[in-house]
């Protein structure tokens, strides 16, 4: 979580000074990293998000003082209670994490910026084949050795798993059980006892103990097919073992990503959208944005999207998560432990003791000890504590996210719900927050509800926001901000899930990626067993049932019962 690279507002400030080179002048566009694209079309001046009337330009130093304080000031007054039932029924914790593991296979940046004047020099978005779970695999065995381990024969391709340890127990008293990932030390440090690796695909999914857990569930889903197609299906062989063998894993990566596919489209888009907007995306109402570059590897995220909307993430996470049943609830480890419980920040720590490893259930199924918290425009100061870190000047969780999205110069939201109005506009109807005029930056239909609740939450203390900067943010409010506040303000949403505008462009990518991209060729974005089938064809001769009964795993439950004993707590493995 606080490992996400980030623009900031310092971003284009100072890497130009301290390297000689001319930044662009004021007034001119950013230039945009590889890899991302505005959502839609760049948006014009007139389109920008702006403050006070005038598009924002990170460039300008007056301009990036202004909004600096307006969104440090912004961030104050989210830094408050939730609600008197703050608990998410719709949404149990897990998902909180499993929309973490997706973002990282939609974008992969490739520098992590620092919180503070980062340089967004050599900044791109490597992940070119969205929603492949490249997160997961990687580049396969030949790119990624360190992820993979040997199965039966000379090939790496199986994921890698690493054992627990008992509770209390150093190192050299492994409980045999596989229930964390892989971790390593250099042999420079032979004889230390820490762990300092993590012998994973995407070293992202180790920023925390719930997300390396999940990393856990999807390497002994990928290890269970791979078994069964090696006990079970019989086909013609090539002659040669390693041919054979990347034959299989060929297949297997394939059945994983399809199948994670049909669970974002089944149970998590399911949970996280508007009703409305998913009925109409199902029945096939037109992707306003479609994406380009799939076939040739140069597909470009919105950047409206990754730093804006898809942010709602982040209110949804708890104070405490109960992991198993050593710890009932109300206890549980704290958010600030479970950020640090990784290889890079506590390797003394590492592998897992069986106390850290999670009972799924508690996270996935209907179970009150791990409710999300309902989406919102609010936060919790532990969790900002946790992210700043030692250094109380650095901005917290919501600072950084609001100021990375302005930094991107996105669409302002009235100006994007213009443009989607044209196509999406009858689902506006279904919102408290677009259902008026959209012409007006002075008044969009947002603009009384906003600022009443700017007023009302206006910190008692520190930075206060005055009456002007209420005007500014409600008139044109940072993308995070109302994509949190038009979920939990709405009252026929009550923060259970995504508002109308959100959904919107959430929907749009997802869908889009849906429908367009296609893994080894493979026809109809929504039949998951017709999907299967022809994997199965192309890669096993003609047999068209290597994977059959995998396409009833439409769920992350369902999943859970497939791999079944293999994670089950606290004998799995």
């Amino acid at each position: 979580m606080s490992t996400h690279g980030k623009i900031s507002l310092w971003a284009v400030e100072f890497p130009f000074a301290s390297k000689g080179l001319k930044p662009p002048a004021a007034g001119e566009p950013a230039s945009i990293p590889p890899g991302f694209r505005h959502f839609l079309r760049n948006p014009d001046r007139s389109q920008q998000f702006a403050i006070d009337g005038v598009p924002f330009d990170p460039k300008v130093e007056a301009q990036r003082d202004r909004a600096d304080d307006l969104m440090r000031k912004l961030a104050g007054a989210m830094l408050f209670e939730y609600p008197r039932d703050p608990l998410n029924p719709n949404i149990p914790g897990g998902y909180t994490y499993l929309l973490q593991l997706i973002a990282h296979d939609l974008v992969e940046s490739s520098l992590f910026l620092s919180r503070d004047q980062s340089s967004p020099i050599g900044l791109s978005n490597v992940r070119s084949k969205p929603l492949r779970l490249e997160t997961i695999f990687g580049g396969g065995p030949i790119e990624c050795p360190h992820a993979y381990e040997h199965g039966v024969g000379i090939f790496r391709d199986r994921l890698r798993l690493g054992q627990v340890r008992p509770d209390g127990k150093r190192h050299g008293g492994h409980a045999g059980d596989l229930r964390d990932i892989a971790r390593a030390r250099g042999t420079e440090v032979h004889d230390d006892p820490e762990y300092p690796e993590a012998l994973i695909a995407d070293a992202r999914n180790d920023a925390h103990a719930i997300l390396s857990q999940v990393v856990v569930m999807f390497h002994h889903f990928q290890r269970k097919i791979l078994d069964e197609i090696e006990t079970y299906v019989k086909a013609h062989s090539a002659g040669n073992p390693v041919a054979d063998a990347q034959r299989k894993f060929v297949a297997t990566r394939a059945a994983c990503a399809l199948i994670f596919r049909s669970i974002i489209r089944n149970d998590v888009l399911a949970r996280i959208l508007h009703p409305d907007v998913r009925t109409a995306y199902e029945a096939g109402i037109p992707i306003a944005d479609p994406p380009q570059g799939l076939d040739n590897g140069t597909w470009q995220v919105p950047l409206e999207f990754s730093y804006g909307f898809y942010r709602f993430g982040h209110a949804m996470i708890r104070g405490k998560y109960s992991f198993n049943p050593k710890m009932p609830p109300p206890g549980g480890l704290g958010i600030a432990d479970i950020l640090v419980h990784n290889s890079a920040d506590k390797p003394d720590e590492m592998p897992f003791e069986d106390r850290w490893t999670i009972d799924w259930p508690r996270f996935f199924a209907n179970d009150a000890t791990n409710l999300s918290v309902r989406i919102g425009p609010w936060s919790r100061a532990d969790l900002e504590k946790a992210v700043r870190g030692a250094n109380p000047q650095d901005p917290g969780l919501t600072v950084r996210d609001l100021t990375s999205s302005i930094a991107t110069q996105p669409w302002s939201v009235r100006a994007l719900a213009q443009a989607l109005s044209k196509t999406h506009g009858k689902l506006f109807q279904s919102s408290r927050y677009l259902g008026g005029p959209l012409d007006d930056p002075k008044n969009p239909p947002w603009l009384g509800d906003v600022s009443d609740w700017l007023r009302h939450h206006r910190p008692t203390s520190g930075q206060a926001l005055s009456d002007d900067d209420i005007r500014i943010l409600a008139s044109d409010p940072p993308i995070p901000f109302f994509a949190r506040f038009e979920a939990g303000q709405d009252p026929k949403i009550e923060g259970k899930y995504l508002g109308v505008l959100t959904s919107i462009v959430v929907a749009d990518v997802f869908y889009g990626i849906l429908q367009k991209d296609r893994l080894l060729n493979i026809d109809d974005d929504k039949d998951l067993a017709r999907q299967l089938q022809q994997v199965s064809t192309l890669v096993f001769d003609d047999r068209s049932d290597a994977f059959a009964g995998l396409e009833r795993i439409t769920t992350v439950n369902s999943l859970i019962d497939y791999v079944g004993e293999l994670i089950r707590f606290p004998t799995g493995g």
